[in-house]
């Protein structure tokens, strides 16, 4: 297996504050983060307690927080910081001058 980056958006393309809905490598549905400082994540789509969609939820600081049950996960690690069982994947981000990439695992 090798790391595979692919192209999800424009710098421009994702709000501060904010995240949008991605796919990376055709079968990775993710959600592109960037916080207010400008930092850029990648998360698994739904939260894995019972897959409300994360671009749905709020950002607060380094943190999504979902909306349905209000789970919070840190952005670098995918930890649950206020309930156990339930971390988030997360993806490898790079920025480049051309825009943001994300990298999945492909055989």
């Amino acid at each position: 297996m090798r790391k595979v980056f692919h192209r999800v958006a424009a710098h421009d393309a994702v709000v501060p504050g904010t995240g949008i809905p991605v796919v990376a490598g055709g079968e990775n549905d993710c959600v592109l983060f960037r916080t207010i400082e400008g930092a850029y994540h990648a998360t698994g789509a739904l939260c894995p307690h019972q897959n409300e969609p994360l671009d749905r939820g709020r950002l607060e600081g380094r943190e999504v927080v979902c909306r349905r049950h209000h789970l919070r996960f840190d952005l670098a690690s995918g930890a649950c910081t206020n309930a156990g069982g339930f971390d988030l994947r997360t993806f490898e981000v790079r920025v480049e001058s051309d825009g943001v990439y994300i990298g999945v695992w492909e055989d």
